[in-house]
């Protein structure tokens, strides 16, 4: 397993974050009020190469890894500080990554798109199943010449800005359970609506709305992968959104602990700095605990990803809910720090309000221990040769 960035690797993330600092970072607040995701940022970080990092040379990439997508990743989180701007990232990394592995030649022109600009969007959630993806009830009807979808989607990562939208829905006619297929939809096409940015607690800089499918037209090349097999696809490319939830967890935390620890050493109390209270140093020390516990995890989640370990999606939801229960209660823990700085309008507590939003994106807390708990289920049971098994007490 990777256990430290190569110099290769530490160069990419400082090229990143000072990229971040001059380009996103200045804008944050701005886009964070309007519900508008970072178009010129966006198309910025584009232009440096993002997306090109881990595509394969033969496909029109720069031929590098995942791991070194990841130290680009960090670096915009440091030099951003703008939570919800990452989260548009991971949505994007996922569905560029589920081109790459699942699309055929007559797809490039998307994968074309998703590096030079183009904003993608995984829509996955309908009103009545919330994180339960197999309930989708958008479908695919055939029609002369392809099909026609029909289907609204919900509180969808950069639905208003989207320019290709990866649909989970259901093909009309194919054997129920076997008819869940996913399809590249172009945005620009008739037949689609999105709704106005929701207006959230948070994450404002992350656009998240309705995708209304009215009659859309689809060929057999809008399909990604097979028909059918729609759940498998998905399951695999959520996992690395997963993951790359604690990723930018672990990296948003470095700097929020860093103003949380200048503040600290400057503020004074009783006569001395505040850093000599033992509750202080515990809410300090549990932060530098959270950036750990959630890197290492993410990290060997994306280990196990990119092996296809049985374990990468267990470890996947380990990480994601590691990393936003570990990042909303250092966040908390930070506002306490900074006491009634920390609660009025700004960084500290814009950090609450979009470390909170984390709990939720990306599947709920509960529905990612109900992952972890399915793949354990799923482990044989192993057998030891001559252990004594447990007997239940009996009473006296």
């Amino acid at each position: 397993m990777k256990l430290g960035w190569t110099p290769q690797q530490r160069a990419l993330s400082h090229h990143y974050e000072q990229l971040a600092r001059n380009a996103v970072a200045p804008r944050s607040a701005a886009h964070a009020a309007t519900r508008q995701l970072d178009r010129l940022s966006w198309r910025e970080l584009a232009d440096q190469g993002l997306w090109r990092i881990p595509v394969p040379e033969s496909r029109g990439g720069d031929g590098g890894t995942w791991w070194d997508f990841c130290a680009a990743l960090e670096g915009i989180v440091r030099g951003s500080r703008d939570l919800g701007f990452c989260l548009s990232l991971i949505a994007h990394a996922g569905l560029l990554r589920a081109v790459v592995r699942h699309g055929d030649d007559t797809q490039q022109h998307h994968l074309d798109r998703l590096m030079v600009g183009a904003v993608g969007a995984t829509a996955l959630t309908e009103e009545r199943g919330g994180s339960d993806v197999a309930r989708v009830s958008t479908t695919a009807h055939p029609v002369d010449g392809g099909h026609r979808l029909v289907g609204v989607k919900v509180h969808i990562t950069n639905a208003p800005a989207a320019d290709l939208i990866y649909v989970l829905g259901r093909v009309s006619g194919l054997p129920a359970k076997r008819d869940v297929t996913v399809f590249l939809v172009d945005r620009h096409q008739p037949g689609i609506r999105t709704g106005a940015a929701e207006e959230m607690l948070g994450n404002g800089s992350s656009p998240t709305g309705a995708i209304s499918f009215d009659g859309v037209h689809l060929d057999d090349a809008d399909i990604l992968g097979v028909p059918g097999d729609g759940l498998s696809l998905t399951y695999d490319t959520i996992t690395l959104d997963r993951l790359l939830y604690g990723v930018v967890g672990a990296a948003y935390l470095e700097g929020l602990l860093e103003d949380t620890l200048r503040f600290a050493r400057g503020r004074t109390a009783f006569h001395q700095p505040i850093t000599e209270f033992q509750y202080v140093q515990r809410r300090l020390t549990n932060m530098r605990l959270a950036i750990e516990t959630t890197r290492w995890i993410s990290y060997a989640a994306l280990d196990r990803l990119l092996a296809e370990h049985p374990d990468a999606a267990l470890m996947s939801s380990a990480a994601k809910l590691t990393g936003s229960e570990s990042l909303a209660a250092a966040a908390l823990d930070a506002m306490q720090v900074f006491g009634h700085a920390g609660y009025e309008e700004g960084d500290v507590s814009r950090a609450v309000r979009d470390s909170l939003g984390t709990l939720i994106a990306g599947g709920t807390s509960d529905i990612q221990r109900k992952n972890i708990f399915t793949q354990m289920m799923k482990k044989p049971v192993a057998v030891v040769p001559n252990r004594p098994v447990l007997a239940p007490l009996r009473a006296a």
